[in-house]
């Protein structure tokens, strides 16, 4: 039996470092029978799957090392917390939860850890302390106030591929943060649990669980691995949609704003084609849309580095708008090219409820500050996007495509969508009507005040970046 098919203590994780060939005996039965003991008793007392549900304590022979007492000393260490991990176990078995943190402590193992019991504990089976060696040097205090280009090595070095047990595949759901903790061996049990408590993320999105939602969850998941394997197997395409400014008469049209990267997977065998409308809501629902957003961008900054003057839209979920870990290696890029960063714009997209506008803001100024512009997508098309606009004073707006749809049906259509012109004119400089499909669309559009056009009736422009594979972020 391979290394990461194993389990051994998994709390102290007081594990060498495997070498080729080394075998022990397996302890997964037992260990998954005290899971699923855990885990039927909690469904007993609750007919209906939770969002977040409590992962059951390790056995006593498990149990984390602790002290009696408080003050001992502190080493910068950083959290991982499998956030999807009761989600996993509901839908796939309790032996696949269990198999997901063992994958999750063989990688942090074999890429962030010198000496493995001085280096990693295992708080719960969902959550883990990494503290700073050398695999894993820790920035200073002060470095670790803001975004960390180190805890974002550690989002995409661990959940960037899929948790595989014989022929189950899924993907993980990360979260991570600093949370500097005596050594293993030295926290009291009061240390731990305020530990676990910090390290569990407030949902962003409570997903009411009705009755089938594993079976959306699959098939959610399926998507999700679909789109990740064309990712890393340079099958995920990428199609440039002019922004143009409205032709002045019988004049061609002006040069384009910019051009929007919007994706789609190409050339999977057994598998149809996917455009980023159909994948990004599965992405969302699982809580995944950070992975695929931040290798988007990736895709977006490869090709703004090719030169040229052209302007580049990236498209990011409303859920991956506020600065954080993901972003903080794009952050130091675009702050030390401005010249780059003056043709990225970050487009965000329209959600019922933006998860935090003060973040969101946050995140929006900071990309200003930097050079770029931000554009707020759909807007109109929801109630989110109206406080959105308020609070990140985006450069550009771009309206729901209904709203051109309807002008095109009868005259108050047509006065919605001049109504709608004037009023995004109090929040943006720029404002796009998307969704022109037809000359017809064009004509109302222009007749309504339009500036900018964006659609598939919208002709290509020369100088539009060339289509191709988007490759590996």
């Amino acid at each position: 039996m391979a290394v990461r098919d194993r389990v051994t203590s998994p709390v102290a994780l007081a594990l060498p470092t495997p070498g080729p060939g080394h075998v022990v005996r397996s302890f997964v039965a037992p260990v998954v029978a005290r899971l699923r003991a855990g885990f039927d008793g909690m469904r007993r007392r609750s007919p209906v799957a939770p969002r977040h549900v409590p992962m059951p304590r390790p056995a006593a022979s498990m149990a984390v090392p602790t002290v009696p007492g408080a003050g001992a000393p502190v080493r910068a260490c950083a959290f991982v917390f499998i956030a999807n991990l009761p989600q996993l176990m509901e839908v796939y078995g309790a032996e696949f939860a269990l198999h997901a943190s063992i994958e999750i402590k063989y990688r942090l193992l074999t890429g962030f850890v010198s000496v493995a019991d001085a280096d990693l504990a295992m708080l719960r089976h969902d959550c883990f302390l990494l503290w700073s060696n050398p695999a894993f040097p820790v920035e200073d205090a002060q470095a670790r106030q803001g975004a960390s280009a180190r805890l974002e090595s550690l989002l995409t070095g661990l959940g960037g591929t899929p948790v595989q047990l014989r022929d189950t595949r899924a993907l993980v759901q990360l979260h991570v943060g600093w949370s500097d903790a005596p050594s293993p061996g030295r926290m009291s049990q009061s240390e731990v649990e305020l530990r676990l408590w910090a390290a569990q993320p407030a949902p962003d999105f409570q997903l009411v669980r009705a009755e089938g939602w594993q079976q959306l969850y699959r098939e959610d998941m399926a998507v999700a691995l679909q789109v990740g394997d064309a990712l890393h197997a340079r099958r995920l395409a990428i199609e440039w949609h002019p922004v143009v400014g409205a032709p002045a008469q019988a004049a061609a049209f002006a040069a384009p704003l910019y051009h929007e990267a919007r994706f789609h997977t190409e050339g999977e065998p057994h598998a149809a084609s996917l455009r980023s409308e159909l994948f990004m809501p599965c992405l969302q629902r699982l809580g995944l849309v950070r992975t695929f957003d931040h290798l988007a961008a990736g895709c977006v900054v490869r090709q703004l580095r090719l030169g040229g003057t052209v302007r580049l839209g990236l498209s990011i979920s409303a859920q991956s708008a506020r600065r954080d870990h993901w972003w903080a290696s794009l952050m130091v890029l675009l702050r030390r090219e401005p010249e780059l960063a003056a043709r990225l714009v970050v487009e965000i997209a329209g959600e019922p409820t933006l998860p935090d506008l003060e973040s969101v803001r946050d995140f929006c100024l900071q990309l200003q500050l930097c050079g770029c512009r931000v554009a707020i997508k759909h807007f109109g098309g929801d109630s989110g996007n109206l406080a959105a606009a308020k609070v990140c004073r985006p450069d550009i707006i771009k309206l729901d495509p209904v709203f051109i749809r309807r002008a095109r049906e009868d005259r108050f259509g047509r006065e919605l969508l001049e109504e709608m012109l004037a009023l995004c004119g109090s929040f943006a400089p720029s404002i796009v009507v998307d969704g022109i499909e037809r000359e017809e669309d064009i004509r109302v559009a222009l007749e309504a005040g339009a500036e900018w056009l964006q659609g598939c009736g919208v002709p290509l422009h020369d100088g539009a970046p060339a289509r191709g594979p988007g490759g590996r972020a």
